[in-house]
């Protein structure tokens, strides 16, 4: 795996999702020190777009490098961009190996690579990555960032892998972690589930993290009480873990509600994590 630099990649196309997650991204950079990378995906419908509009590549080169201009003026962060030719779904993500960044800050409601990219279609970008991905609507980031950060937490093992990345983020923003527990009725998960609250309170505390512990109720799933939840506190990021297969026992996952968590209504960022099989091996660990 690469060595994770102080890189936020950040696909555009130009639209208005895109300038808020580079608004998003400008914010944790301004903390953190890192460099904005803006990356543009080219492919065959590019091509003939800008041929129907009489520009080049060169045009859009430009017109890219006017937006890391743009972006130096207005946020006094460092940043860069390049053209990448190939899909959206996975040149985006062998974009963040290769240069080894370590976070993704993408919009939805736009257009990536000059394609509509919302709801299920982004969930291929999402878990083709390598690292940590926040997903931003049109909602601008607040003057304090993620001040107020939501936590889902439930009896499944890979859960204490969203841990180590929220601390990283919390440590920036001086943030409040709410973890908001799952509820279980089979002794099993419960104890599963109570263990990993006592993990991550116990991480918490070593890295001086403010935490409290909320719990779901019996109905409406995790997913949507979560939500609901994240609105009533005002939660300015949710943290969530993605689901490749068998690796997660949860239903607070981007499967079948995946478009109700990254398109919430509230339009509250969602940072996506993606899980790897051994929790110790983890390399893309953010701002630690």
């Amino acid at each position: 795996m690469s060595e994770k630099k102080q890189i936020i990649l950040i696909p555009t196309d130009f639209s208005e999702a895109a300038d808020t997650a580079i608004n998003h991204a400008a914010k944790v950079a301004s903390i953190s020190g890192d460099e904005i990378r803006l990356i543009h995906i080219v492919n065959k419908d590019t091509k003939s777009k800008l041929k129907k509009a009489g520009e080049s590549l060169d045009d859009l080169n430009a017109k890219m490098k006017a937006q890391v201009e743009e972006i130096k003026t207005k946020y006094g962060v460092k940043a860069d961009s390049h053209l990448r030719e190939g899909s959206i779904f996975t040149t985006i993500g062998e974009a963040a190996e290769e240069i080894g960044a370590r976070l993704l800050v993408m919009g939805t409601h736009g257009v990536i690579g000059m394609q509509h990219i919302t709801g299920a279609w982004a969930v291929k970008v999402i878990t083709s990555s390598p690292v940590p991905v926040i997903i931003v609507q049109k909602k601008a980031i607040s003057d304090h960032g993620y001040k107020t950060m939501v936590f889902p937490i439930d009896a499944s093992r890979e859960t204490k892998q969203k841990v180590i990345h929220t601390i990283s983020m919390a440590k920036h923003f001086d943030s409040e972690v709410k973890m908001f527990a799952s509820y279980e009725d089979d002794e099993f998960l419960i104890n599963a589930r109570n263990n990993n609250i006592a993990w991550a309170e116990n991480m918490f505390k070593k890295n001086n993290v403010k935490y409290s512990v909320e719990h779901a109720g019996k109905s409406g799933g995790l997913a949507k009480q979560t939500i609901k939840y994240a609105s009533q506190v005002n939660a300015d990021l949710m943290v969530i873990l993605t689901d490749e297969g068998d690796i997660s026992v949860s239903d607070f996952v981007l499967g079948p509600d995946h478009e109700k968590v990254i398109n919430n209504d509230a339009q509250i960022a969602t940072m996506c994590v993606n899980p790897v099989a051994n929790l110790y091996s983890i390399g893309n660990v953010l701002f630690m």
